[in-house]
């Protein structure tokens, strides 16, 4: 069997050049693979087992590189490494991956599961007996550990490992295949077939799932939700269906495999001298389509406290942009798309892991979404899953004016760690590309006993952007 996992520290990904709407936007005049540091994956492929040698890992392992390569990555590419080989590999990919990197894992060759745990095996492996394996092999949860630590936006592992039991002349595994494994946030697990099931190896230069990821994971332009659904129809096909890829989802934004390249149009001759000017309409053909935040875009809201019966007025301006963060005057600090990361509240901080998770582009109506965030005030924590939807596009009215915007549906199931205290928050938010932010906002706060927290509508009054 083999699989696949992509993960965000927070968001997130894009294999073959993986790249986030939004980060796509964000980098107006560049190509999307311009900056080759901004990737880097590991890739191994393991044949040479003495007990049961493979045909062709290492050939997927190279074939996987070359593609990776191709598409902006910087490659550490291993075949048939020992124990200590795989380790150090880690270690050299873990220290170069850096928080503003994309992260790939790739590996070809034998896999195994024990107790719940899945081992990717060395050539140099000696196993007798199942319970060595824990200390013959390298647990997958090594590599995701060493990306999580790196706490980059996006990460993805890739495993073509699950063939049949490479020791079954010594032992007998429990159990086949390798486990389920469920996706962080931000990521996406896709295995080669059902958990706990085994793959075929294929009888050409690759194996069956990689030849097939090969194919439709270089397709430009395409989402890796819907080559994910291409290499299951193909390898359900090839196998009459025995072999049915699957795949575990908590990506937090659609993720471009191959960005398709930028076509621009040609120049118009200038109608006016006039600069733009402020609240006047921006060509943006999409109202979901991601911001591109530039220093000096500024927003004004009118809040009204249902509860409280007040109203008072809020102001944001973006003061830099840095790496992938967006520092506003007010000491809030969002990504590139809008969702904070930390900001100032009293005389505190209040930060979210991986992020607060509201702007997930590009934002096409009938997108859903779901997720998981942790929330730290001071010494309270909460711990929240998101759910979101993208129900259509309506025509909005405000006091800034009039525009076209996608209604977005956004719920959140809180419980507060130690006293056990749940809730559950519900937003409903207008959004239009033309401002790069939410133009009506909408939000009510109880706990699960039904008590009112907040209930709040916030307006857009003004606005000036580039």
């Amino acid at each position: 069997m083999r699989l696949l996992l992509v993960r965000t520290s927070l968001a997130g990904i894009g294999l073959l050049a993986f790249m986030w709407a939004a980060q796509a936007g964000a980098q107006t005049a560049k190509s999307p693979l311009a900056a080759k540091s901004d990737r880097l994956a590991l890739v191994i492929g393991n044949a040479a087992y003495k007990d049961s040698p493979l045909l062709n890992p290492v050939n997927d392992a190279q074939d996987m590189a070359a593609l990776l390569r191709r598409n902006g990555f910087e490659v550490i590419l291993r075949e048939n490494v020992s124990l200590k080989d795989m380790h150090l590999a880690l270690r050299e990919f873990g220290d170069r991956l850096t928080r503003d990197k994309l992260g790939v894992f790739f590996f070809a060759g034998h896999g195994v599961q024990v107790r719940g745990r899945n081992f990717l095996i060395p050539v140099d492996a000696d196993i007798a007996r199942e319970d060595e394996v824990a200390f013959s092999a390298m647990d997958i949860q090594a590599v995701l550990e060493k990306m999580d630590s790196a706490r980059n936006h996006t990460n993805l592992v890739m495993l073509d490992a699950c063939r049949n039991n490479p020791f079954a002349s010594r032992f007998r595994l429990a159990n086949a295949g390798l486990a389920q494994i469920d996706a962080p946030p931000g990521s996406v697990i896709a295995f080669a077939t059902a958990p706990g099931s085994v793959a075929e190896d294929g009888d050409g230069r690759n194996g069956l799932y990689t030849k097939h990821l090969l194919t439709h994971l270089g397709k430009e332009g395409e989402r890796i939700e819907d080559a994910f659904k291409q290499v299951r129809a193909a390898v359900r096909k090839d196998t009459a269906g025995r072999q049915v890829p699957w795949e575990s989802t908590s990506l937090e934004g659609d993720v471009i495999l191959k960005p398709a390249p930028v076509r621009l149009a040609p120049a118009k001759p200038a109608t006016s001298a006039l600069p733009r000017q402020a609240n006047t309409p921006r060509a943006i053909d999409q109202p979901g389509a991601p911001p591109i935040f530039a220093v000096g875009d500024q927003w004004e809201w009118r809040l009204t406290d249902h509860l409280r019966k007040n109203t008072r007025s809020v102001k944001r301006e973006v003061a830099n942009i840095r790496g992938g963060e967006v520092e506003f005057k007010d000491e809030r600090v969002t990504d590139l798309n809008g969702n904070i990361l930390r900001q100032r509240q009293g005389d505190g901080l209040r930060t979210y892991a991986p992020n607060s998770m509201f702007f997930i582009f590009p934002m096409t109506p009938g997108i859903s979404f779901t997720g998981k965030v942790v929330d730290t005030r001071g010494d309270s924590v909460s711990d929240q899953g998101v759910s979101l939807k993208v129900v259509g596009e309506e025509d909005i009215t405000t006091a800034a004016g009039k525009f076209r915007a996608v209604r977005v549906e956004r719920e959140i199931q809180w419980t507060v760690r130690g006293s056990g205290s749940k809730g559950v928050a519900r937003v409903t938010y207008w959004y239009s590309s033309q401002v790069k932010n939410f133009i009506l906002y909408e939000w009510s706060n109880m706990t699960a006993a039904g008590r009112p927290l907040n209930q709040e509508t916030m307006e857009l009054v003004s606005y000036t952007v580039q």
